[in-house]
Formats: structure tokens, sequence, C-alpha cells
């Protein structure tokens, strides 16, 4: 692929905020740009962030809810970019984005679609509304559809429209160099944890964004192993730790929780080699994929997680880890206590999960792939009728 193309990422969230989204979008843009491409990231100006790199573009919105946030001026704004790669759901940034793809058809648009979104009450409606109206329309002015797993795609909206000559399968990936595994004592003992007590990992934000992530049902599953011998720490950080923390002690696990808050990006993959197990009971289709558990996985750190589309591909039941029925407090709670019970069957996890990391979420081989689908996208003119 020629070098001198432009590439423009429009994704609603970035780092520093903590979201699997923006971080899929930083880890495309930054190794698009050590290969020799100009990429560009434009997103949501949100709270003020320094030392932001030129490449990095927050754009002022005149409404801003949430994650969402309306962003007229990207029509004008891609302008000069041969390629533009949205992140979806971006309520309010996709919009003008495929517009100007519907108004300028030589340039060329590629889509991640990260997952559906549903949410309770006024804005679930609205999200429906969404799906109903504007959902159609839009898909069928993207060049091409990325998925991190055709299986979560068959079970997605995606399947309502006939798109299957535009989606393809790119799942994302993780350092095998930075998350492998290993012993963390220091860790252990900065935490104060004995040397003897399984440690139990939840990673995922403590915000209303990342409600599904399950964090209340584990905390229930937890309730009734009371009995055995665990301590649970939970990394992530957002305006819900108080909720959860109040949560954990109405469930008298205030002494067996540690809430670490945000992590590095450097001490993280600490944090993975430190647990004995990964919990990841998400509850919903909110979920699509889940690059906590790749990053477990590649830790050698076996996954008990939620038999949904999507994270089943990533954690394979029996082999790399558990799944369990999402919501269901009974079936994640024997699972944990599975493998608190059976150290030799977390130790053979762990190896078969590290191996299906290498086989499937190396960085390198995922980048290749990208620059072949761009390859084919800027090598052809859209032919479908509008």
């Amino acid at each position: 692929m020629d070098k001198q193309i432009k590439i423009a990422h429009v994704v609603s969230t970035y780092p520093p905020y903590r979201g699997g989204m923006g971080r899929v979008a930083f880890e495309y843009v930054e190794r698009q740009r050590a290969r020799g491409y100009s990429a560009h990231v434009f997103t949501i100006a949100g709270e003020k962030v320094e030392d932001d790199p030129r490449y990095v573009h927050r754009v002022p919105s005149i409404m801003h809810i949430g994650n969402a946030g309306v962003l007229p001026s990207l029509f004008k704004r891609l302008s000069g970019f041969d390629l533009v790669h949205l992140h979806y759901p971006f309520y309010g940034g996709a919009e003008p984005t495929i517009v100007r793809k519907a108004l300028r058809q030589n340039q060329g648009l590629v889509m991640t679609y990260h997952m559906d979104n549903y949410a309770p009450g006024l804005k679930g409606a609205i999200f429906s509304a969404h799906r109903r109206l504007l959902f159609p329309w839009l898909m069928n002015r993207v060049d091409r559809i990325l998925v991190s797993s055709l299986d979560y795609a068959k079970h997605s909206a995606l399947a309502e429209l006939n798109l299957e000559d535009r989606i393809e399968e790119h799942p994302f990936g993780v350092e095998l160099d930075r998350f492998k595994p290993g012993e963390e004592t220091h860790l252990r003992s900065d935490l104060n944890l004995d040397s003897d007590i399984p440690v139990l990992l939840f990673v995922g934000g403590l915000d209303a964004a990342h409600h599904f992530k399950g964090l209340t049902v584990l905390f229930e599953a937890l309730e009734k192993l009371v009995a055995q011998s665990w301590h649970l720490v939970v990394v992530g950080e957002g305006p819900l730790r108080e909720t959860y923390k109040a949560n954990a002690d109405a469930a008298d696990l205030s002494q067996r929780v540690t809430f670490a808050g945000n992590v590095s990006d450097e001490d993280l993959p600490r944090y993975y080699r430190l647990a004995d197990m990964h919990l990841f009971p998400s509850t919903g289709r909110g979920e699509a994929f889940g690059l906590v558990a790749a990053e477990a996985a590649a830790s050698g750190t076996p996954s008990i997680a939620s038999n949904l589309p999507g994270v089943r591909t990533v954690v394979r039941d029996g082999d790399t880890g558990l799944l369990v029925t999402p919501n269901d407090v009974e079936e994640l709670s024997k699972g944990i206590l599975t493998l608190l019970e059976q150290p030799e069957v977390r130790r053979r996890f762990g190896l078969s999960a590290r191996i299906h990391a290498e086989q499937h979420y190396g960085w390198e081989p995922i980048m290749d792939r990208l620059e072949e689908t761009y390859e084919s996208v800027l090598g052809q003119q859209s032919t479908r009728a509008y």
C-alpha cells in the first residue's frame, strides 16, 4: 500500500480514557504511523488532554452526552484523507462521516463495528429508533465492515441487513511480548496478599458506559464462596467505584476485594500474571470480543467468561477457560469453585490460552490483513446503487 496515503480514524473515545474501542483505534493509529503511513485520529473534545501528538484531533461537539457527541464539523475536517476508518458505534460522529461518503464516493470508508448498543429506559428507546430509521442507511454506504468475529456479526444488528459481501473478520491484537506468563511475587507483596491465596482478577471500566461488565453479578457469585480461600483484585476506575465498593461491603466482601484503581499500561501485564484466574462476567451483547480476555490469555491466565457471541471465540470452553451463562450467579459461582479446587486444570487452561493468543492475536499479521483491506477499498470505486 502506498505510504503516502492519508488515513483518518474517527472514534468516540480515545486514550487516556480507558475503553476497548479507543484502545483499538490507538493501536491502529500508532502501528500505522510506525509503518510510515500518515494516520490521524478524530475524537470528541472532552476533558483537556496535555501533550496530545499533532495527529490527535479532539473535535468540539455541539452536544455531548456520555460517549456520544454531535460533530458536524467532521464533514469538513475529513477532507483530504484518502480513507476514513470509522469506529462504530459513534452517535453524532458516524452520521457526518457517512454523509460525507454519500457525497464523496471516491473517499474510501472502512468501519470497525465494535458492538451493538443496548441500554434500558429512554436511552434504549433512542438506540432502538436509530437502528430502525438510520442504521440501514448508514451501513449501506460503507465500503467494508470489519468485525472482531463472524460469530458476533451473525448475532448482531448487522445480521438483519444483507451485508455479507462487505463484512470481514478482523480480531483485535495483543502485545505478546508484553503480556506473557511469569511470576509476580513483588506485586503480591505490594498488595499484602498471602503467598498461597488464589488471586481472582476483574479488569473493566467502573462507569455507566461499562455497565454490562457484570461486576455486581460477580460479587453475588463470590458471596456464595466465602468458605473458600481467594482474593479479588478489581482493576479499573470510574464514577461508579464507590457504588461497587458499597456492593462489596453489602455482601460482606470488603476485606476480600482490592480496588486497585487505574493501573498504568506498563503495570497492567503484572496484574494478569499475578492472577490465578481472570473473571469476565459480562451481561449482554454490549460485549463483543473482550480485549481483557485476550490479554489474560496471552499472559497464560485462564478466564471464566460469559457465553456470549464473540467472547466465546476468545475464551474456549474447557480449553482456555470456562464459559458460563450470562447473569447466572449460580453457574458463575460453580465455575470459579471448579478452578479454585483444581489448580492443575488452571495450569492446563493457562498454557492452552497462551498458545491460542499466539496463534490468533499477534499484532503484525493483524495489521498486514488490515493493510490488504485498505488496498482493496482504495483500489476500487463503489458500484452500489444508492
